[in-house]
Parts: structure tokens; C-alpha cells; sequence
């Protein structure tokens, strides 16, 4: 008796997708306004307002990490249902290739944002006071750099652009294709 070939990923991996897709989409558009936020609270002497937009970005960051984390165990440890045989070659290349730039910038991404923090804790001293899942300061860095800041920004804005083309086929694949990847990934 042999096994039917696996079509869609498990219920944990659907999870942990759609959980870092809606937290990175909410983080690349609304994340630098949630530090602003801050800033100007804390420069207008708001000391005890300060800091709450702030938590949430460090913590939703932290969060996407530990859920890329724990993804690529995931990952590692089940195996992904096999591409369609209709899809060609470069589409193989190129899912796997957008899917590998992912898995780099979901962990960059927030490493760098943490050595940023170190610096913008340095400006405006109030976001030392920053909460991590509202349990404890979120803790600084060794060491910042104006690089990272440099870093966070442009990893963010090529998360957009990725999100932009992961999303655009996905939608190829469901509506012109017909091939069945769109589903793969959905919990229905």
C-alpha cells in the first residue's frame, strides 16, 4: 500500500504562516509609525505614553522572529507537498529563491531593528523603558550602528516588494493556473 502524495501543508505550518504574513504585512506598513509615534510622544516630554507604540513594534518584531524560528524547525522537521508537475522549471526556482529571501529577511529583519533600537534608545533615553511582550524592558544591544538602521529599512522595503510578489503568484497560480499552489497553504 503506498501513500497518497501529500497536497497541503499541515495545519502548524498553515498557522505559522498566516500568523508572520499578517504580522510582517501590519509591520512593513505601520512599524515606523508605531516608533514616530513614540518619539514625538517622548520629545513632547509624554514620557508615560512614550513608550507604549513602541512595545508593540519591538514585540510583534520579536514575535516574527520566534515564528520564523520556529517555522524553519517546522520546516526541517515535515516535509512541503511537492510543486504541481504543470509548474515549469524557472517558477520552481523562483518560489523556492523568493521563499529562501524570506526565510533571510524574517530573521534580519529583526536583528537589525534590535541594534537600531540601541541607537534610538540613545536619542530619545524614554525608549529604553520599551516593553517586550509587556513583561520586561526590552533589552539593549551591545553595540549600535547607523548601519543596521540603514539595513532595517532597506530589508523592509524588499519585504514589501516580495510580499508584493508572493501575493501577485499566488494570485497567478489560483486564477490563470489553476494549479492548485494557492490552496496548499489554505486551512479550507
Amino acid at each position: 500500500m503506498t501513500l497518497a502524495p501529500k497536497t497541503r501543508y499541515d495545519g502548524v505550518a498553515m498557522i505559522i504562516h498566516w500568523l508572520t504574513a499578517v504580522l510582517m504585512i501590519y509591520m512593513v506598513f505601520f512599524g515606523e509609525d508605531l516608533m514616530k509615534s513614540g518619539e514625538t510622544l517622548a520629545k513632547a516630554g509624554d514620557t508615560a505614553n512614550a513608550t507604549f507604540e513602541p512595545s508593540i513594534h519591538v514585540t510583534l518584531g520579536v514575535s516574527i522572529l520566534l515564528l520564523t524560528l520556529l517555522r524553519i524547525f517546522w520546516r526541517v522537521t515535515h516535509t512541503a507537498p511537492a510543486y504541481p508537475a504543470s509548474m515549469k522549471r524557472y517558477e520552481v526556482v523562483a518560489s523556492k529563491s523568493l521563499h529562501g529571501l524570506f526565510y533571510i529577511l524574517l530573521i534580519a529583519i529583526p536583528l537589525t531593528g534590535w541594534i537600531t533600537f540601541g541607537g534610538f534608545s540613545e536619542e530619545v533615553p524614554a525608549m529604553a523603558q520599551a516593553q517586550l511582550f509587556g513583561l520586561f524592558a526590552m533589552p539593549q544591544p551591545p553595540f549600535t550602528g547607523e548601519w543596521a538602521k540603514e539595513l532595517h529599512e532597506l530589508g523592509s522595503n524588499a519585504a514589501m516588494i516580495l510580499i508584493g510578489l508572493h501575493v501577485l503568484a499566488a494570485l497567478k497560480h489560483q486564477f490563470i493556473d489553476k494549479d492548485g499552489i494557492f490552496g496548499r497553504m489554505l486551512p479550507w
